[in-house]
Protein backbone atom coordinates (compact mmCIF):
# COMPACT_ATOMS: atom_id res chain seq x y z
CA UNK A 1 0.00 0.00 0.00
CA UNK A 2 2.68 2.44 0.94
CA UNK A 3 4.53 1.77 -2.29
CA UNK A 4 1.59 2.73 -4.45
CA UNK A 5 0.96 5.88 -2.40
CA UNK A 6 4.55 7.02 -3.03
CA UNK A 7 4.16 6.61 -6.80
CA UNK A 8 0.93 8.58 -6.71
CA UNK A 9 2.55 11.53 -4.96
CA UNK A 10 5.44 11.55 -7.45
CA UNK A 11 2.97 11.81 -10.38
CA UNK A 12 1.25 14.78 -8.77
CA UNK A 13 4.57 16.60 -8.30
CA UNK A 14 5.42 16.05 -11.99
CA UNK A 15 2.17 17.59 -13.11
CA UNK A 16 2.73 20.65 -10.93
CA UNK A 17 6.24 21.13 -12.27
CA UNK A 18 4.96 21.16 -15.87
CA UNK A 19 2.32 23.76 -15.08
CA UNK A 20 4.86 26.03 -13.41
CA UNK A 21 7.20 25.85 -16.41
CA UNK A 22 4.37 26.72 -18.79
CA UNK A 23 3.31 29.69 -16.63
CA UNK A 24 6.90 30.97 -16.51
CA UNK A 25 7.14 30.77 -20.32
CA UNK A 26 3.92 32.76 -20.78
CA UNK A 27 5.18 35.37 -18.34
CA UNK A 28 8.46 35.71 -20.23
CA UNK A 29 6.62 36.14 -23.57
CA UNK A 30 4.37 38.86 -22.12
CA UNK A 31 7.41 40.70 -20.73
CA UNK A 32 9.16 40.43 -24.10
CA UNK A 33 6.25 41.99 -26.02
CA UNK A 34 5.90 44.73 -23.40
CA UNK A 35 9.55 45.68 -23.82
CA UNK A 36 9.27 45.44 -27.64
CA UNK A 37 6.31 47.81 -27.75
CA UNK A 38 7.95 50.31 -25.43
CA UNK A 39 10.98 50.46 -27.74
CA UNK A 40 9.17 50.43 -31.10
CA UNK A 41 6.57 53.19 -30.43
CA UNK A 42 8.39 56.53 -30.96
CA UNK A 43 7.59 59.73 -29.18
CA UNK A 44 5.47 62.26 -31.08
CA UNK A 45 8.18 64.95 -30.83
CA UNK A 46 10.79 62.58 -32.29
CA UNK A 47 8.47 61.76 -35.18
CA UNK A 48 7.94 65.44 -35.99
CA UNK A 49 11.69 66.13 -35.93
CA UNK A 50 12.36 63.16 -38.21
CA UNK A 51 9.65 64.28 -40.63
CA UNK A 52 11.13 67.79 -40.86
CA UNK A 53 14.63 66.44 -41.49
CA UNK A 54 13.44 64.17 -44.28
CA UNK A 55 11.48 67.01 -45.91
CA UNK A 56 14.56 69.27 -45.87
CA UNK A 57 16.75 66.59 -47.46
CA UNK A 58 14.26 65.97 -50.30
CA UNK A 59 13.80 69.71 -50.89
CA UNK A 60 17.55 70.18 -51.32
CA UNK A 61 17.75 67.24 -53.73
CA UNK A 62 14.89 68.63 -55.81
CA UNK A 63 16.54 72.06 -56.10
CA UNK A 64 19.80 70.41 -57.17
CA UNK A 65 17.96 68.30 -59.75
CA UNK A 66 16.21 71.34 -61.22
CA UNK A 67 19.51 73.19 -61.55
CA UNK A 68 21.16 70.21 -63.21
CA UNK A 69 18.31 69.66 -65.68
CA UNK A 70 17.66 73.32 -66.61
CA UNK A 71 17.82 73.64 -70.42
CA UNK A 72 20.75 75.52 -71.84
CA UNK A 73 20.08 77.36 -75.06
CA UNK A 74 22.79 77.75 -77.65
CA UNK A 75 22.03 80.65 -79.95
CA UNK A 76 24.42 79.24 -82.56
CA UNK A 77 22.44 75.99 -82.78
CA UNK A 78 19.05 77.74 -82.44
CA UNK A 79 18.96 80.53 -85.03
CA UNK A 80 15.50 81.75 -83.98
CA UNK A 81 16.70 82.65 -80.48
CA UNK A 82 18.38 86.02 -80.26
CA UNK A 83 19.97 86.78 -76.91
CA UNK A 84 21.51 89.74 -75.13
CA UNK A 85 22.62 92.81 -77.05
CA UNK A 86 22.03 91.00 -80.33
CA UNK A 87 18.28 90.97 -79.73
CA UNK A 88 18.24 94.69 -79.03
CA UNK A 89 20.21 95.45 -82.18
CA UNK A 90 17.94 93.32 -84.35
CA UNK A 91 14.82 94.83 -82.82
CA UNK A 92 16.06 98.38 -83.37
CA UNK A 93 17.00 97.67 -86.97
CA UNK A 94 13.57 96.16 -87.55
CA UNK A 95 11.67 99.09 -86.10
CA UNK A 96 13.79 101.52 -88.11
CA UNK A 97 12.52 99.78 -91.26
CA UNK A 98 8.88 99.90 -90.19
CA UNK A 99 6.78 102.85 -91.41
CA UNK A 100 6.06 105.51 -88.82
CA UNK A 101 2.31 104.81 -88.95
CA UNK A 102 2.99 101.48 -87.26
CA UNK A 103 4.38 103.26 -84.19
CA UNK A 104 1.15 105.19 -83.71
CA UNK A 105 -0.79 101.97 -83.17
CA UNK A 106 2.02 99.99 -81.54
CA UNK A 107 1.88 102.22 -78.47
CA UNK A 108 -1.85 101.51 -78.06
CA UNK A 109 -1.32 97.75 -78.22
CA UNK A 110 -3.21 97.36 -81.52
CA UNK A 111 -0.04 96.58 -83.43
CA UNK A 112 2.89 94.41 -82.36
CA UNK A 113 6.15 94.01 -84.26
CA UNK A 114 8.27 90.96 -83.49
CA UNK A 115 11.55 89.56 -84.74
CA UNK A 116 12.07 85.79 -84.86
CA UNK A 117 15.81 85.40 -85.29
CA UNK A 118 17.30 87.41 -88.15
CA UNK A 119 15.12 85.95 -90.92
CA UNK A 120 11.48 86.40 -89.92
CA UNK A 121 9.63 89.64 -89.22
CA UNK A 122 6.10 89.47 -87.83
CA UNK A 123 3.63 92.35 -87.83
CA UNK A 124 0.50 91.52 -85.84
CA UNK A 125 -2.45 93.91 -86.05
CA UNK A 126 -5.92 94.12 -84.54
CA UNK A 127 -8.58 93.18 -87.13
CA UNK A 128 -10.68 96.12 -85.96
CA UNK A 129 -8.16 98.41 -87.70
CA UNK A 130 -9.07 96.84 -91.07
CA UNK A 131 -12.53 95.28 -91.00
CA UNK A 132 -15.97 95.80 -89.54
CA UNK A 133 -17.54 92.92 -87.61
CA UNK A 134 -18.39 90.04 -89.95
CA UNK A 135 -16.90 91.85 -92.97
CA UNK A 136 -13.89 91.27 -95.21
CA UNK A 137 -13.96 94.72 -96.84
CA UNK A 138 -10.93 96.86 -96.02
CA UNK A 139 -11.66 100.11 -94.19
CA UNK A 140 -10.01 103.42 -95.25
CA UNK A 141 -7.94 103.29 -92.05
CA UNK A 142 -6.81 99.77 -92.89
CA UNK A 143 -5.85 100.73 -96.41
CA UNK A 144 -3.79 103.63 -95.10
CA UNK A 145 -1.82 101.34 -92.81
CA UNK A 146 -1.36 98.65 -95.45
CA UNK A 147 -0.21 101.28 -97.94
CA UNK A 148 2.63 102.22 -95.61
CA UNK A 149 3.60 98.57 -95.05
CA UNK A 150 3.26 97.77 -98.76
CA UNK A 151 5.46 100.71 -99.64
CA UNK A 152 8.20 99.35 -97.37
CA UNK A 153 7.90 95.92 -98.98
CA UNK A 154 7.83 97.28 -102.52
CA UNK A 155 10.67 99.75 -101.96
CA UNK A 156 13.25 97.01 -101.59
CA UNK A 157 13.62 97.13 -97.79
CA UNK A 158 12.26 93.58 -97.71
CA UNK A 159 13.70 92.40 -101.00
CA UNK A 160 14.11 88.64 -101.01
CA UNK A 161 11.28 88.10 -98.52
CA UNK A 162 8.13 86.03 -98.84
CA UNK A 163 5.07 87.81 -97.44
CA UNK A 164 2.39 85.62 -95.84
CA UNK A 165 -0.83 87.25 -94.66
CA UNK A 166 -2.74 85.33 -91.97
CA UNK A 167 -6.38 85.92 -91.02
CA UNK A 168 -7.49 84.93 -87.49
CA UNK A 169 -10.93 85.16 -85.87
CA UNK A 170 -12.39 84.51 -82.42
CA UNK A 171 -14.62 81.51 -81.74
CA UNK A 172 -17.94 83.35 -82.11
CA UNK A 173 -19.73 81.46 -84.91
CA UNK A 174 -20.76 83.17 -88.13
CA UNK A 175 -23.25 81.83 -90.68
CA UNK A 176 -24.08 84.17 -93.53
CA UNK A 177 -24.56 83.53 -97.27
CA UNK A 178 -21.14 85.08 -97.88
CA UNK A 179 -19.33 83.49 -94.89
CA UNK A 180 -20.82 80.16 -93.75
CA UNK A 181 -18.12 79.87 -91.08
CA UNK A 182 -15.06 81.58 -89.66
CA UNK A 183 -12.91 79.69 -92.15
CA UNK A 184 -14.37 81.62 -95.07
CA UNK A 185 -14.23 84.91 -93.15
CA UNK A 186 -10.57 84.55 -92.11
CA UNK A 187 -9.52 83.44 -95.60
CA UNK A 188 -11.42 86.32 -97.24
CA UNK A 189 -9.76 88.86 -94.93
CA UNK A 190 -6.26 87.61 -95.65
CA UNK A 191 -7.06 87.57 -99.39
CA UNK A 192 -8.31 91.17 -99.20
CA UNK A 193 -4.98 92.27 -97.72
CA UNK A 194 -3.03 90.37 -100.38
CA UNK A 195 -5.11 91.88 -103.20
CA UNK A 196 -4.46 95.37 -101.84
CA UNK A 197 -0.72 94.70 -101.70
CA UNK A 198 -0.87 93.64 -105.35
CA UNK A 199 -2.64 96.90 -106.18
CA UNK A 200 0.26 98.70 -104.50
CA UNK A 201 2.74 96.96 -106.79
CA UNK A 202 3.98 94.11 -104.60
CA UNK A 203 4.73 91.13 -106.91
CA UNK A 204 2.07 88.40 -106.55
CA UNK A 205 4.78 85.72 -106.50
CA UNK A 206 6.02 87.22 -103.25
CA UNK A 207 2.61 86.95 -101.52
CA UNK A 208 0.66 84.22 -99.72
CA UNK A 209 -2.81 84.30 -98.08
CA UNK A 210 -3.88 81.95 -95.30
CA UNK A 211 -7.02 81.76 -93.14
CA UNK A 212 -6.85 80.04 -89.75
CA UNK A 213 -10.36 80.82 -88.43
CA UNK A 214 -10.27 80.40 -84.61
CA UNK A 215 -7.78 77.49 -84.53
CA UNK A 216 -4.79 79.53 -83.28
CA UNK A 217 -6.03 81.82 -80.48
CA UNK A 218 -3.50 83.92 -78.60
CA UNK A 219 -5.55 83.69 -75.40
CA UNK A 220 -8.59 81.70 -74.26
CA UNK A 221 -11.81 82.85 -75.90
CA UNK A 222 -13.93 81.62 -72.98
CA UNK A 223 -13.69 81.06 -69.24
CA UNK A 224 -13.99 77.71 -67.47
CA UNK A 225 -17.78 77.99 -67.47
CA UNK A 226 -17.88 78.47 -71.24
CA UNK A 227 -18.76 82.17 -71.09
CA UNK A 228 -17.09 84.42 -73.70
CA UNK A 229 -14.34 86.81 -72.61
CA UNK A 230 -14.79 89.86 -74.88
CA UNK A 231 -11.31 91.33 -74.29
CA UNK A 232 -9.67 88.02 -75.13
CA UNK A 233 -11.83 87.54 -78.21
CA UNK A 234 -10.75 90.98 -79.42
CA UNK A 235 -7.09 89.94 -79.12
CA UNK A 236 -7.74 86.79 -81.12
CA UNK A 237 -9.30 88.74 -84.02
CA UNK A 238 -6.15 89.78 -85.83
CA UNK A 239 -4.25 90.06 -89.10
CA UNK A 240 -0.68 88.81 -89.12
CA UNK A 241 1.84 89.75 -91.80
CA UNK A 242 4.80 87.38 -91.74
CA UNK A 243 7.87 88.39 -93.74
CA UNK A 244 10.36 85.57 -94.15
CA UNK A 245 13.72 86.05 -95.79
CA UNK A 246 14.53 83.44 -98.44
CA UNK A 247 17.86 81.76 -98.93
CA UNK A 248 19.52 83.34 -101.95
CA UNK A 249 21.25 80.63 -103.95
CA UNK A 250 23.43 81.42 -106.92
Amino acid sequence: MGFFDSDHHDDERGVDDWLMSYADMITLIVCFFAMFLSISVPKQQSMEEARENVAQVFAKKQETHQEDTAPAFDTEESPHIVAGDNAGAVKKALLDRMPSIIDNYRDSGQVDVQQDGDRITIIEMDSALFFSSGSAELSPQGKQMLAAVGESIHSGQFEGYNVTVEGHTDDAPINTPQFPSNWELSAARSAAVVRYFIELGVPPTQLRATGYADTQPKVANRDFSGNPIPTNQAQNRRVVIRLEKLDMQG
